[in-house]
């Protein structure tokens, strides 16, 4: 697994690119990072699987801190990087097994590769998503001043 990044990845919207990635099972996805501060990271997820079912799943926590509750999946995931080296999580997928992942950003700031391991009754199964960032954060995250009356 790379452990190459060329800095913290930014909020914004990414689609994955399904043709480059090597899944584990087949999907669609779209992912909104909210924020990624040197602090915390806030992220929304839709997938669809093969057989079309769309689910959300959000999630937010602290680099190196406790995990938390991937909301809508049922996973326990904690973030064991700092920002600036990428985004390292590790956790459980509920029946198959401890995961851990590791996304950095290319060199030109356009794509995120996120490369994993899932250690099953199996064996170790690995996978890479392959992100191409779609669009900045449509949401703004400093709340404007009040209006005077």
């Amino acid at each position: 697994m790379s452990t190459e990044s060329s800095g913290p990845i930014p909020a914004g919207i990414w689609k994955l690119d399904t043709a480059r990635s090597q899944l584990l099972a087949q999907k669609t996805m779209t992912l909104w990072i909210v924020e990624n501060t040197v602090d915390e990271l806030k992220w929304v997820a839709v997938e669809t699987n093969a057989q079309r079912q769309t689910s959300v799943h959000s999630w937010q926590g602290r680099y190196g801190g406790e995990a938390a509750v991937v909301a809508g999946a049922g996973i326990k995931a904690r973030l064991t990087s700092t920002a600036m080296e990428g985004i390292r999580t590790e956790g459980e997928f509920p029946g198959l097994g401890r995961f851990i992942e590791f996304c950095r950003l290319s060199a030109d700031g356009r794509r995120m590769v996120c490369d994993g391991e899932v250690l099953t009754d199996r064996g170790c199964q690995t996978y890479r998503e392959e992100f191409d960032r779609f669009s900045d954060s449509p949401h703004e995250l400093s709340i404007p001043p009040a209006e005077g009356p």
